[in-house]
């Protein structure tokens, strides 16, 4: 991941839909991803703060994507309470307002994927040509039966 990808993926996305059981119950909703490209060293990172609505609560997770050198791979380390926690993430796509991103399994979840986009809610035409697009992407084959809407009005 180079420092100009970095830079595009800065700034708030949200997320539409995800294959992840945790942003499926029912009890939480509105949930954005905000990235902040940061130094750490010499080396550039994405400060990375999920808000998120829980049972009507505004709740956020914190820490840090840490680009893997030569890929489109992060390793992510949690910040604050978060701090125990690390996974590993990879860009599936990144274009036109969209971002599609795979995450490896953990303690809690399963192997999964999210759509992101830079609009908060899309319109019938926008969601058809995004997962038309999804499904067009050979890494995301396998999680495509998963994915569920979660922006839901």
């Amino acid at each position: 991941m180079n420092d100009k990808e970095l830079k595009r993926m800065e700034g708030r996305w949200y997320l539409q839909y995800s294959g992840c059981p945790l942003w499926k119950r029912g009890s939480i909703d509105t949930i954005s991803f905000n990235y902040d490209v940061q130094h750490k060293g010499e080396e550039l990172v994405l400060h990375e703060q999920v808000e998120y609505r829980k049972n009507g609560k505004m709740k956020m997770k914190r820490g840090f994507e840490i680009p893997v050198e030569g890929t489109e791979s992060f390793s992510w380390k949690g910040a604050g309470m978060n701090r125990i926690f690390r996974n590993g993430s990879r860009v599936l796509h990144l274009q036109e307002g969209i971002l599609v991103l795979w995450f490896e399994r953990t303690m809690s979840t399963p192997e999964s994927i999210d759509v992101l986009t830079r609009k908060k809610h899309l319109n019938a035409q926008e969601s058809t040509h995004i997962l038309q697009l999804v499904a067009n992407l050979p890494d995301a084959a396998p999680y495509l039966a998963d994915l569920e809407s979660v922006n839901i009005l």
